[in-house]
């Protein structure tokens, strides 16, 4: 389409594009918030450089996409209730979100919009990879496609965050220099959700089980469940679907977390990245 309030470069990758010609950290118009939501629906990941941003700044852009959310794992910063910081220090070993999935997948609601800014970032390594898991489930067989259209997924913290998870076993080990446990009831919560999710806006269909946030498909084991979540993991994260961005101080990416899986890397050992991350409210998929 063409825009009058922004350029969309979509170079960056198979997936996303950048957004230049706007300052976020000022009030939009209605035309510009309303051609960006036209860009990050199209392109599914939208990325801004050199925009210097306040928490509250970094959310009230974010708010122009809908109601925010809070998560439910990690405290905010002081000044906005709304914004959570995203930390690795340098002598932590294992990061944040270091595995492929979508956003806090495992609650009734899950999130439709992540909107996360880079404070600091390492000199070298950190980037995000993100992955199209529209186009990758338009590629499948209709065979594939018409098991995974038949069958739901049990969802659940409790992989990460839950008393045997990931996180709270590092934190054990001290390899992570806090514990992103916390909320333990909630942390073994499940939910029930399609493992193919259909675009509210779109009307597309893509992947939406991942093996962090999806215990199991329904009737299903966790360990009959692994294989097919592996299988779908490998198609989706193939080169022709990923886009690799790489940070700098003052970038920010909004991605949809209805159509978008991301992989923070972890290959920055010694050094420190800080970020501010913020969630947009969503529905329940269907």
């Amino acid at each position: 389409m063409a825009y009058q309030t922004i350029k969309v470069d979509t170079a960056v990758g198979p997936v996303g594009a950048i957004i230049t010609g706007v300052d976020i950290s000022k009030p939009l118009s209605a035309l510009a918030v309303k051609e960006i939501n036209a860009a990050w629906l199209e392109h599914h990941v939208v990325f801004f450089r050199d925009q210097s941003l306040t928490p509250t700044q970094q959310a009230d852009f974010a708010a122009n996409f809908g109601d925010l959310d809070v998560y439910p794992f990690m405290t905010a910063v002081d000044s906005n209730p709304n914004v959570i910081p995203i930390i690795k220090e340098a002598d932590a070993e294992l990061n944040f979100g270091g595995a492929w999935h979508t956003d806090t997948s495992y609650v009734e609601r899950p999130p439709k919009a992540t909107v996360l800014y880079a404070v600091e970032v390492p000199d070298t390594g950190g980037d995000t990879l993100f992955a199209d898991a529209t186009q990758a489930f338009h590629d499948l067989s209709d065979g594939l496609k018409n098991i995974l259209e038949s069958e739901s997924g049990i969802y659940s913290p409790k992989l990460v965050h839950g008393r045997e998870g990931s996180y709270k076993q590092a934190a054990a080990r001290s390899e992570m220099a806090k514990d992103y446990g916390g909320a333990e009831d909630f942390a073994e919560q499940e939910v029930e959700h399609p493992l193919i999710r259909t675009h509210i806006d779109t009307g597309e269909k893509s992947v939406y089980c991942s093996l962090p946030h999806t215990h199991r498909i329904k009737g299903w084991t966790r360990e009959e469940s692994i294989p097919l979540f592996k299988h779908l993991t490998e198609i989706c994260t193939q080169d022709k679907y990923v886009t690799r961005f790489k940070w700098q101080q003052g970038s920010l990416a909004m991605w949809d977390n209805r159509c978008v899986f991301h992989n923070a890397l972890n290959d920055y050992q010694g050094m420190r990245r800080h970020m501010h991350r913020v969630i947009v409210q969503g529905e329940r998929p269907q």
